[in-house]
């Protein structure tokens, strides 16, 4: 077998100098098996489990492997080098081909898996029906091909196949209160890259395809390849696939007709019919407004419906991840995010960075502290856990006022009786304290 020089050996702390050994003192088989990638300072240990105390490798770096062993009962290990290797545990094996491209679920949704030493593993978790997913490499194995959909999910070619978009189409209005727009992007999602153009606030478009992206991201294309945040807009559908509707929106939300109904112009029965819909009709909702005793949806085509006409749909989402923190280290960014914008103005629809509606701030805070998509709005943001009572409040909690299904205001639950939130229009973010005469509803677990 031939041999491979490595050059980024890193000296261990505790050293003298730090230095990097020169490439001639270490050889290592040539690769016969695949690569492995630290993620920290990794430890070298020899052929019997004995740590190597003068070196280890550098963080962040790829490693070409030629075996994996057992060593004793100190568990599994790969050889990076003649006589030394590390543990398994301590690396991630690189696997699949990068590869861009959308993947649908079949009728019965699609198992989600993860991949460890070499063997894809159930999670427990299953994608929705029908739904519409990015992926950003393919592997092939068991006779499968398998798609990864998010950094540590993947999906087989027996639930899901390749397609293009969710069968929407509509007009998309802007709705980002900053005078300067929002970008026109080149592309999508991971791929996106500015077109140096921005849309004002109010400007209608017409959008002809709508994907979700591995971040839970909605987005519309308006024109050849040309791209919009679903974040930052107001929807109407003329074309809306229902097959997709009870999977997680981060947009919207969907409720169905329990007998039929008339839906309305405005958010009062004196406002006029605008049209009737049938029972069982799922309709997407855009937004929720309380008239007097009664909760109002507005409807993505314009109208608005009572709630008690209706029923909500209870949407699949994916849990927000911990990506290898602590639960308490979680909430701690998340608290040390949302402080961060106290005394920012409230402005309606806004999602910051310069200014927030509370739904906004909400989404903008768990987006900068996990990086994932908690929702645009209060509806949506209600599945983003586990809902508990206000006696069970815990800090890193959302705190939710009206109705579950027809919420209107949000709040992050800080412990002692207080919250953070921006509450309306003259006022800034702020922290208040629950009091009797604005009790919230409900709360939502996000962490577990």
């Amino acid at each position: 077998m031939s041999k491979k020089v490595i050059t980024a050996f890193l000296i261990a702390a505790g050293m003298t100098g730090g230095l990097i050994l020169n490439s001639s003192q270490l050889n290592v088989k040539a690769a016969s098996k695949g690569i492995v990638n630290t993620t920290k300072m990794t430890f070298l240990y020899n052929e019997q489990g004995k740590l190597v105390k003068d070196r280890a490798l550098a963080p962040k770096t790829a490693w070409v492997y030629d075996q994996q062993i057992q060593i004793g009962d100190q568990g599994s290990f790969y050889r990076v080098a003649t006589h030394e290797f590390v543990k398994t545990s301590d690396v991630s094996v690189q696997h699949g081909k990068t590869e861009n491209g959308i993947v649908r679920t079949g009728s019965n949704g699609a198992l989600m898996y993860g991949y460890d030493a070499g063997n894809y593993k159930a999670t427990g978790t299953k994608l929705a029906a029908h739904s519409a997913w990015q992926y950003s490499k393919v592997d092939n194995a068991n006779g499968k091909t398998w798609y990864q959909v998010n950094a540590d999910g993947w999906i087989n070619s027996d639930d899901a196949s390749t397609s293009n978009f969710i069968n929407n189409s509509g007009v998309a209005k802007i709705s980002y209160a900053p005078a300067s727009g929002i970008n026109l992007w080149t592309g999508y999602g991971t791929h996106k890259v500015a077109s140096g153009q921005k849309l004002t606030n109010g400007s209608e478009w017409n959008f002809s395809q709508k994907v979700i992206d591995a971040n839970g991201d909605a987005w519309y294309m308006l024109g050849n390849n040309q791209w919009i945040e679903g974040t930052y807009t107001k929807i109407t559908n003329q074309v809306f696939d229902t097959s997709a509707a009870q999977n997680w929106d981060p947009n919207f939300a969907v409720v169905k007709v329990n007998q039929k109904a008339s839906v309305y112009n405005d958010s009062n029965y004196k406002s006029g019919v605008k049209e009737s819909s049938a029972a069982g009709t799922l309709l997407q909702v855009a937004s929720t407004e309380q008239t007097g005793n009664v909760i109002w949806y507005e409807l993505s085509n314009g109208g608005w419906i009572p709630s008690t006409v209706v029923t909500e749909m209870t949407n699949y989402r994916s849990p927000v991840a911990l990506n290898g923190k602590t639960k308490q280290q979680t909430i701690d960014a998340v608290v040390s995010a949302a402080k961060q914008q106290l005394g920012k103005p409230y402005i309606w629809n806004a999602k910051g960075p310069a200014g927030f509606d509370c739904s906004g701030l909400m989404q903008y805070v768990f987006r900068q502290a996990t990086g994932q998509n908690i929702g645009s709005w209060t509806v949506p943001q209600e599945t983003a856990g586990t809902k508990v009572s206000i006696n069970q409040l815990q800090r890193g909690d959302l705190v939710f006022w009206g109705p579950s299904g027809a919420s209107y205001h949000v709040a992050l639950y800080l412990g002692n009786n207080q919250y953070l939130n921006a509450l309306r229009p003259g006022t800034n973010v702020k922290i208040d304290r629950i009091s009797s005469s604005f009790r919230p509803s409900f709360g939502v677990r996000v962490f577990k």
